[in-house]
This record gives C-alpha cells, structure tokens and sequence, in this order.
C-alpha cells in the first residue's frame, strides 16, 4: 500500500497539472477582442463562404438584365442542290441571324428583379453572420464557464489535500481516529476525480470553440455590454425576410411582363440559281417572329410566382412573431439570470462564512469531520453555482443581443 506520503506527493503533482493546463488554456486569452474573434469565426464559417459565393450568380443577373438583348442571337444557315438526283446544278444557299427583343416593360422588370436578388444576398449575408454570432456566443460562454468550473474544482482538491495532511498529522498523535483518515482520504480522491472531469469539460469545450474560430485565442473580454433595444426593421433576419417578400415580388411582375416568347427580327441572304452555268441571283430579306401569348404558357408560370409571394409574405410574418417571441423570452431568461445571480452570491458568502466557522470548530474538536466535510462540500457547491450564475448572467446578456439581432 502506498504511504501518505507518497499519496501527498502524488495528489499535489496533480494539483499542479491541472493549474498548468488552465493556465495553458487561460494564456491564449491575450489582447484579441470578441469583434475579431468574431471576424475569425465568420472567415471560418462554411455557410459564410456560401453566402458570399452568391454575389458572383447576383452579378450574372444583373449582366443578363444590363444586356441588348433578353436571349443570345441566333445564327442560320441552309443550302439545298439537286447534286444527289437530276444533277442539273441546281443550288440554293441562304444564311441569316435572328435577333430576340425584350418586350414592354419587361427589361425594366429584370433589372428590378436583379436588383432585389442583390438585395436578398446581402441580407442573406447578414443574417447568416448573426447565426455565426450566436453559435459564437454559446461556444464561448461554455468554455468560460467550463473553466470558472475547473478552477473550483482544482481549488477544492488543494484544500482537500490540505485537510489530508492536517488530519494525517492529528492521526500521527492520537488526536483523531483512523476512520477520519480514511474519511479524509475519501474527499481527496473524489476531489481529484472531479477536478479532471472539470479539466475534460474544459479541453472538449475548447476544442469546439476551436472548430468554430479556428484559433483557441479567446478575447480578453468577453462580456457583452447590453444594447439597446432596436426596431425589426434593422435586424438582419427581418431584412433578409423582407427581401425575399420583395424577390418574390420583383419575380411576379417579371413574370406578368413576360407573357409570350420575346418576339425577334432577323436578316437575311440569299444566293440561288438554276441550272450549271447561269448566274446566281442574291437576294436579301428580312423576317419578323412574333410568338402568341396563350394560357397554356402563361397560366403555370403566373401561379408559381403568386404562389412564391404568398408563401415569402406568409413566411415574413411568421418570422416577425417568432423574432418578437424570442426577444421575449431573452429578457425574461436575462431577468431571472440576475435574479440567480444575486442570490448565488449570498448563497455562496452565506457558505464560505459557515465553513470559516466549521473549521475553527474542528481544529478546536468541536466539531466531526464530516460535518466539515458536508460543510465543504456544500461550499463548493454553492462556489460552482455562483460561477455558473455569473456565466449565465453574461450568456443571457449576449443571448438578448443575439435576439434583437445585433453582433459582436
């Protein structure tokens, strides 16, 4: 069996490993604010990159609205000779380009549909960094409470080594019995066993956190100041609903000025002639192409783009409730954070000032050690719920700015 001693020895080496691994986690935080690592988070971001990919099919709209034509002109040709029958050296040849021509009001109605395709990109853009904002703020928070977390737990394995030796010392002289040893020994192995599932929450956090940003840097204040309260009109997922109601808008009128075909004009040339021998005749001309406009056509592309209006407005309006809903819900949940942060704090001086007592009991013998164990433990509780009430404070704080649509 291994002495006290050594057992000391051993539980303080790791006392020490795991202050050094917090340290290691604590010193990345340096001189980085949480608006560059935020910067980070939305360069590293996949569904980023896709949103910002989209401005090139936005710039494609526009050059196809900017354009002379609605379609690409067309170029054709023919020839016809009786070489394969009576070979009399009879010959045809004709070739002539068609050009398509936007109707009415309908280029109007495409520049007006490219313009709020651009318009729906950016929103989608800005919406999609809020998104990135918020799964930001829940990985940080995590890890910051993650390590307050740790830092307790390494703290009360360094007082329950603390209480080992003092009471391996008192057993020494027949002051306590050897159940109380035991007891003492107990609370250190347990200590140590939740200090290093503290530290794992800490470095599987931290790993998360370093998938999102693509570094393990954290700002070097994270706290968020509380904004101010805004209207829908400048939150980014109510301007990118707005815009696709206006998308969806822009692509009905297009459609309601795209009733046929676009009607073309074309020219011509002809080079014919008879037999061998005669001279060709050339000759010149023109055509015109103007398609019907016919319910058959017109019918299904009307009702989808009416159908997309009415769902994009449906969806607007239901995401304005859903919006206010969860502003709602993050003021009430930033209300009772601070309320239970509040009485966190007098929980927790209530037991550090019970503890003080407990302790001086027990060095006078008054006291049981595990009445001062259950005071100890019950101190560390209350030390632990005091760090999460603080971290949900500040998470609820940056959670209430995430719900009014506002980023680091």
């Amino acid at each position: 069996m291994q002495s006290s001693a050594q057992r000391t020895v051993k539980a303080g080496l790791a006392v020490k490993l795991l202050t050094w691994l917090l340290a290691m986690t604590t010193a990345s935080a340096q001189a980085e604010t949480l608006r560059e690592v935020f910067e980070k988070a939305w360069a590293n971001s996949p569904s980023g990159r896709t949103a910002e990919a989209k401005r090139e099919e936005v710039a494609a709209s526009r050059t196809v609205a900017e354009s002379w034509f609605p379609a690409a002109p067309k170029i054709d040709a023919f020839h016809r000779t009786d070489r394969w029958n009576s070979d009399l050296g009879n010959q045809e040849s004709e070739i002539g380009i068609s050009i398509p021509l936007w109707l009415p009001g309908q280029k109007a109605a495409r520049r007006s549909l490219a313009e709020a395709e651009g318009e729906e990109n950016e929103g989608d853009i800005q919406a999609t960094r809020l998104a990135v904002a918020g799964e930001l703020r829940r990985a940080l928070w995590t890890l910051v409470m993650a390590r307050s977390e740790a830092e307790v737990a390494a703290e009360r394995l360094k007082t329950a080594l603390g209480l080992e030796a003092d009471v391996g010392r008192r057993f020494k002289v027949g002051e306590i019995a050897r159940s109380d040893l035991l007891l003492a020994r107990q609370e250190t192995a347990s200590a140590r066993a939740a200090a290093a599932d503290a530290q794992l929450t800490v470095v599987r956090s931290l790993q998360r956190y370093r998938v999102l940003t693509g570094t393990e840097r954290l700002p070097d204040d994270p706290q968020e100041p509380l904004a101010v309260a805004g209207n829908h009109a400048v939150d980014p997922r109510i301007a990118a609903a707005q815009a696709v109601v206006e998308r969806a808008r822009a692509a009905l009128k297009l459609a309601q000025e795209s009733r046929r075909e676009a009607p073309s004009i074309g020219v011509l040339y002809r080079r014919d002639r008879d037999v061998s021998g005669a001279t060709p005749r050339d000759s010149i001309g023109f055509a015109i192409s103007l398609p019907m406009a016919v319910a058959a056509r017109n019918a299904p592309l009307m009702a989808s783009a009416n159908t997309a209006l009415i769902e994009a407005e449906a969806r607007y309006r239901r995401f304005v409730a859903e919006v206010e809903a969860e502003v709602f819900e993050a003021e009430a949940q930033l209300a009772s954070a601070a309320l239970g942060a509040v009485l966190a704090v007098e929980r927790e001086q209530a037991a550090a000032e019970r503890l003080a007592l407990m302790r001086r009991s027990f060095e006078l013998g008054e006291t049981s050690l595990v009445e001062l164990l259950r005071a100890q433990y019950q101190t560390t509780e209350a030390r632990i719920e005091g760090v999460r009430s603080r971290s949900r404070l500040s998470a609820a704080q940056a959670n209430l700015n995430q719900a009014r649509g506002i980023t680091p």
